[in-house]
Formats: structure tokens, sequence, C-alpha cells
């Protein structure tokens, strides 16, 4: 496999199982986790859009071997283009994400006879979550870490993005290993060009036509689950996106749960960060999905 899912221990009383499935023509990747002890439902983790299945820094899999052991089955997969899974990299939408994401639901359904479905998203995964929800009978949950703005304005959210990257560039300048890369040829001007111009979005992020006809407003309000929205307290983006879920949520008349990682990053890069971005979202589950009886 070109991709792999890292080498973290897990107990061997469960049970860890790789799947292909089909959408639109293409094989798709997914790694189920299978608990001897359950929880109804399921989770399925929804990576970002230059991500895979294994999430940042391993979250994915840190937390599906954490959940697994507290009895929910979970599933981790590839959208199209990425990982181990087929398709054009360059092809796919947040349209397609979400189209895998409901074919990946069905295959819950039918091969493993899943009832209710929790999706947890990542950044650009979380837009997915949001598009998805809402076609999908069985989901009931969403967790959203780092969601960007779906349905509203992002340019405050994107000055403030673009800035802090700006500010962060500046910072490196007064570094001695900036100008030893410089002066050796390894510092990749062309990649920091690249990340002020696009305000740190990623190739492709800057949005497909298709995903404009999206009404993700309507998405938003059709899905009457619980969510649970999760940010860094220093990502720049978070005070927007936070005020905007808010305003969301009560115009839906949802509660609003939100938890936020104080002195975090975007990515929750720190092991203290990412443990408590697990440990929040499993909390919030175990009380929504108690252990069968056996």
């Amino acid at each position: 496999m070109a991709a792999t899912d890292g080498q973290i221990g897990v107990s061997q009383q469960t049970a860890q199982e790789h799947f292909f499935f089909e959408n639109q023509g293409k094989s798709l990747l997914a790694v189920a986790h299978i608990p001897t002890r359950r929880r109804p439902g399921a989770l399925v983790f929804l990576h970002g859009w230059a991500g895979y299945r294994v999430g940042p820094h391993q979250m994915f899999v840190k937390m599906a071997r954490r959940s697994v052991q507290e009895g929910f089955m979970t599933v981790r997969f590839d959208f199209r283009g990425r990982g181990d899974s087929e398709g054009d990299p360059f092809a796919t939408t947040l349209t397609t994400m979400i189209s895998d994401t409901v074919a990946v639901a069905e295959v819950l359904t039918e091969k493993y006879g899943v009832e209710q479905i929790a999706l947890i998203g990542d950044c650009s995964g979380s837009e997915v979550a949001i598009g998805a929800a809402p076609l999908i009978e069985e989901v009931a949950a969403l967790i959203l870490w780092s969601a960007p703005i779906v349905g509203g304005q992002r340019s405050a959210a994107q000055r403030a993005k673009k800035s802090h990257i700006l500010h962060e560039y500046l910072s490196k300048l007064f570094r001695r290993e900036t100008w030893a890369k410089l002066l050796t040829g390894r510092l990749r001007v062309d990649m920091i060009r690249q990340a002020l111009a696009r305000g740190g979005k990623g190739a492709g992020e800057e949005g497909a036509a298709v995903d404009e006809e999206i009404d993700w407003r309507r998405r938003f309000a059709q899905f009457t689950g619980e969510r649970l929205f999760i940010y860094g307290g220093n990502d720049p983006t978070m005070p927007a996106a936070v005020r905007h879920y808010e305003d969301l949520s009560r115009q839906a008349d949802q509660q609003f749960h939100c938890h936020i990682v104080a002195g975090s990053n975007h990515a929750f890069y720190s092991l203290a960060w990412e443990h408590e971005v697990i440990q929040t979202s499993l909390n919030w589950l175990e009380q929504r999905y108690p252990l069968l009886e056996t």
C-alpha cells in the first residue's frame, strides 16, 4: 500500500479490517475497527483536503483505537484521489467527498448492520460532514474539529488566517536557520509565495464551481442531530467561525456545543492538545451512546 496506518499499539481484543467499496466507478479503501463490546452505531472519520485516513499527525488512528476500546465501531477511509483510493486527486471536490461519505454509510448499514452513525470531520472534513449529514438517515451526531465557515462570509476568517501566516513567515526571517537554508538553496521560496498568495489554502481548496450549488445553510438546518465543535484557542479562524456557527445554530433552533482547546493551533499540534481533543470527543459521545447489555 502507498499509505500506512501507523504503528500505534492496539488491544488483541479488537479487530481491524481493511475493505474496499465502490462509488461512481472508483474503488475506495476503508479501515474498520471492530470492538468486542458494543455501543450503538459507528464513528466515521472524514479527513481534511490534503490528508488521508490517518488524520493529522495520526489523530484519527489514535482516536479510533481509543474509541474501539470503549465499545465504538469506527471506520476511517480515503476519499477519492487520496491515500489508497482510486481517482484523480485534482478532480476531488467537496461534492465528491460528500458522495463518498454517503457511499461508505451505505456499506456500514448493509455490511455491518449499523443503525446509527456519528461523523467526525477535521477541517475540510467538517464541511463534508455538514454537507453529508442530512443525506444519510443513520447520522445522529457530528463532531467537527476546526470547521471552516460554510453558508456564510469567510472573509474575516480568511484575513485572520492570512495575517497569521504572514506574521509566522516574518518571524522566521530573524532565525539563523532560515538564512542558512536561503544561502544553501534549501529554502522553498516558491512554496512560501504560494502559501501567502493562497492565504494558507492547499491546492484545490479555493473551491469548485459544483460546490457553489450546495445550499449549506439549508443542509445545516436540515440536520436535526447534535453537533460538537472543537477549535484551537490560537486558531486565527476560530473567533469568526464560532460566531457563525453559534448564529446558525440559533437560527435552526438547535443547541450549540463548542469546546475551545486553550493555546492550541488549527491542527492541535501537541500531545496535550490532541489528547484534549480526543478525550473531549469521546466523553461527549459516551454520554450519548451507552454500552449495550451483553
